[in-house]
């Protein structure tokens, strides 16, 4: 089967990222494929000349979500492919995709990949890298920041996921409402619907997305962490509760802090309970680190990342997140 793929990249204007993604689409060994951009405006920069259809359409300032139903409804397509204005995929992406869904028949799944850094990120755009791919950034999802192995999972980024328009349609698309975790919330909706519905991801799959800097990134963490009651699943398993954990540190440590004792006996608890948490984070990512001056500022950005997600926290429990949350998220998407 050779289906039409329609690949739905949602942006504010026609920037040079967007621009850079477009050329690398020229390279897709699969080529039943045209692409739909969805812009707050058209700003008319110069385009490559491009091996495939470019839909452009203007949707005013709208939320991703929108803009990823608002292309998906508009063109005919077989299979849907989401992809983020700043990431391009490997050039087999479209192809196995295809196979994926001729072979095996799979109406009610939804595939993706890994996110990986472009091939020249700058040295602290990787230090950043290095950060997500710790556990004690992304919990159990961390295995979506490099090319780990295929398996199951709840669910995927919206940068890189794929499926049947059909099933997307049928499900009314994401949700415009949100701005933080539209890409898990369609999903839990799908399988609550429908327990048959399944989520691969196929490390086959990757594309390359360009990392924020180390402010970003810290901007990004709090925004995340401000998402906090939408982040944790109530009704699910154990592992959905891992968002908590950097403000548990955090409340623990201020109990340490409060407690009656003598000063050297406390100074000796935050001594311990400080190295015992920094050991767990060296023994996390000597995994796959080995140069000790990229060890040693990771595991100082993975501090700083979950000090801004407790802000985040704290600011979701106040109930402030509506205030910031589309001002800093766009802020956070934008590289430059």
């Amino acid at each position: 089967m050779n289906s039409k793929i329609n690949i739905v990249i949602p942006s504010i204007q026609l920037s040079e990222e967007l621009v850079y993604c477009l050329e690398k689409l020229n390279n897709q060994t699969y080529k039943n494929f045209f692409v739909t951009i969805v812009l707050d405006f058209h700003n008319k920069k110069k385009l490559p000349k491009l091996k495939y259809k470019l839909n452009t359409l203007i949707s005013g300032k709208k939320n991703m979500s929108y803009k990823r139903n608002f292309g998906v409804k508009k063109f005919q397509s077989d299979l849907i492919a989401f992809l983020d204005s700043d990431a391009y995929p490997n050039k087999d992406w479209l192809k196995i995709t295809n196979n994926y869904f001729s072979k095996n028949k799979n109406k009610n799944k939804i595939t993706g990949g890994p996110s990986i850094p472009f091939p020249k990120q700058s040295y602290t755009e990787m230090l950043c890298h290095y950060a997500k791919r710790s556990f004690y950034v992304t919990g159990y999802l961390n295995f979506r920041k490099y090319k780990s192995r295929s398996r199951y999972c709840d669910w995927l980024e919206s940068c890189n996921i794929l499926m049947k328009k059909t099933l997307y349609l049928k499900h009314e698309g994401m949700s415009v409402k949100k701005y933080l975790g539209e890409d898990k919330e369609l999903t839990e909706r799908m399988k609550k619907s429908d327990d048959s519905i399944k989520v691969f991801f196929n490390s086959k799959l990757f594309i390359y997305h360009k990392e924020r800097d180390i402010k970003k990134f810290f901007l990004q963490r709090l925004i995340f962490g401000s998402d906090l009651f939408n982040i944790i699943n109530f009704g699910n398993q154990i592992k959905s509760f891992q968002p908590i954990l950097p403000i548990l540190v955090i409340i623990i440590f201020i109990f340490i802090v409060l407690i009656k004792m003598n000063l050297i006996s406390k100074l000796l608890l935050i001594t311990a309970y400080i190295g015992l948490i920094q050991f767990l984070i060296f023994m996390d990512i000597k995994k796959y680190l080995k140069d000790f001056k990229k060890i040693f500022l990771s595991i100082i950005i993975i501090n700083f990342a979950n000090v801004a997600y407790v802000i985040g926290n704290i600011i979701a429990i106040i109930g402030i997140k509506n205030l910031i949350n589309r001002k800093f998220y766009l802020r956070s998407r934008q590289n430059k």
